[in-house]
Parts: C-alpha cells; sequence; structure tokens
C-alpha cells in the first residue's frame, strides 16, 4: 500500500507536468527544482523501497515465526525510516548544489545538478543489485527449506506447514515480478538518460523527453501487477482502504459528537 501511494504521487505528478507543458517549456533550474521536489521525493523514496521489501521478504523466510509476531505498525515504520531518510537526504544535496542554469525543458532527473545526477546513478544501480542478491538468497532459502521438508524424518511436519510454504512461494514470485518490473523499466530510463549526457545538448533532450514513458510501467505495477492479478494483493488492498475509511469514520463520529455535546450546553454555562 505504501509503495501504490508513492506511485500514484508520480503519476499525478507526471499529470501536472504534463498540463504545465514542463516538458516543452525552456525554464531554470531552481525553477524546476521547486515545481517538482514533491515527485522527487516520491520518485527517490519508491526505488529506496524496493530495497527494503526484498529486506521484508527474506526477515519472512528465514525466521517467519518472529515476524509473524512483530507488531506491524512499528515494523512499517522501521521499514519506511530508511527510503524517507535518504530521499530526504538526497533532496537537502541538490538543494545545496542548486543553481540558476537555463533547462530547455523541467524533468526531475534534469532538476538535480551533473554531478548529484552522477551519484544518484551510482546509488540506484546498487540499490537494484543488492535488491536483486537479496531476491536470491531468499529463493534458494526457500528451496533449501522445501529440500528440508521433503525428508522423510520430517514429512509430517511439511504437510502440516505445506501451506505457508507455498504462501512463501507465491510472496517470492510478487516480489520477483515487481523487481523485474522496476529493472526493465526505471533502471532502463536511467540508464538511457547518463547516456544522454554525454551526447549533444540538443540530441540528449530528446531522450530526456520521452524517458518518462519507460517509467510508466514502474509506477504503474502496483496496480495491474499485484492488485489486478493477485486476489491476496487486492484483500491486503481492501483491508487497509477499510481500516483508513474507519479512521474517518471515527473522526467524523467524534466531531459529531463533540459537536452536539456543545449544542447542549446553556449558554451561561462556561468551561472550567
Amino acid at each position: 500500500m505504501i509503495s501504490t501511494i508513492s506511485h500514484t504521487i508520480c503519476l499525478v505528478s507526471e499529470l501536472i507536468s504534463v498540463k504545465l507543458k514542463l516538458r516543452f517549456t525552456q525554464t531554470h533550474r531552481d525553477e524546476c527544482f521547486r515545481f517538482v521536489v514533491v515527485y522527487m521525493f516520491a520518485v527517490l523514496f519508491q526505488s529506496t523501497l524496493f530495497l527494503m521489501m526484498a529486506i521484508d521478504l527474506l526477515l519472512a523466510v528465514v525466521m517467519p515465526i518472529r515476524h509473524k509476531l512483530w507488531q506491524r505498525g512499528p515494523y512499517l515504520l522501521i521499514l519506511c525510516t530508511p527510503p524517507i531518510l535518504f530521499s530526504s537526504f538526497a533532496i537537502f544535496i541538490e538543494q545545496l548544489y542548486i543553481n540558476h542554469e537555463n533547462l530547455l525543458m523541467c524533468t526531475v532527473s534534469l532538476a538535480a545538478p551533473r554531478n548529484v545526477r552522477f551519484w544518484g546513478t551510482i546509488i540506484t544501480f546498487s540499490t537494484v543489485l543488492l535488491a536483486v542478491a537479496l531476491i536470491i538468497v531468499t529463493a534458494v532459502k526457500v528451496h533449501i527449506n522445501e529440500q528440508a521438508a521433503s525428508s522423510p524424518f520430517i514429512r509430517h511436519s511439511f504437510s502440516m506447514s505445506k501451506k505457508p510454504r507455498s504462501s512463501e512461494i507465491k510472496l517470492l514470485k510478487s516480489l520477483a515480478t515487481l523487481i523485474f518490473f522496476f529493472i526493465c523499466s526505471w533502471t532502463l530510463s536511467v540508464v538511457l538518460f547518463h547516456v544522454a549526457m554525454y551526447f549533444d545538448s540538443s540530441i540528449g533532450y530528446q531522450f530526456h523527453k520521452y524517458t518518462f514513458i519507460l517509467q510508466l510501467p514502474t509506477f504503474c505495477q502496483n496496480f495491474f501487477v499485484t492488485a489486478l492479478r493477485s486476489p491476496r494483493y487486492a484483500r491486503a488492498y481492501m483491508e487497509q482502504l477499510s481500516f483508513i475509511l474507519c479512521v474517518k469514520r471515527r473522526i467524523s463520529t467524534l466531531k459529531t459528537r463533540q459537536s452536539s455535546n456543545n449544542c447542549s450546553k446553556p449558554n451561561n454555562i462556561v468551561d472550567l
């Protein structure tokens, strides 16, 4: 759900940039940075969140009992803290190096200075490689668990835990699909943008103008890959949405009660 929210922010920001014609209007880097700072934060957040999702799945496979006993709220806060800190730090660094350089168009990547973009590319590739490595380690661990469970000495216990292991495999496939789309779309767009830096400005800007098309599968995959294709993810989305609606109902109920209590008091009575 958190990944879906960040991707929704990216999609809405992309629509806003199209509405304002940021990709077809000459501007300055500092002005462009102010336009896309929220979009930039969401992009950095979602790119780091994939690594935390891979870590979460690895912990669920390596220590399943302890993973289930952890409280959901604090655990989600811990998982989201590194992406938030990284995104905030990156925005802070970019703001330090921002300048008034002329830009032929305004995009998230062009809003950052050239030296900051280089290190951003290195960090993106490092994050992707680490996430892929964790997925491979998790898959190996699941395979080892299946081989150990197929042993005749523990065949009875395997029959009792067959459903949880099947759930682990489904989660692994879902996350592997998300990582695959992320590598094919987001990472490819970062590569093309980095390559365009070495071309002439007129040619490079043609790359920059349409690289967002490669990023759209990453921003849309939570809706089409998980929510529509997986009943388990769709059910989880509905549970979280119902929780949000429940919170809204509680707040409205409290406001209604408070207003009714205020109306029921006589005018000559003052609260102490």
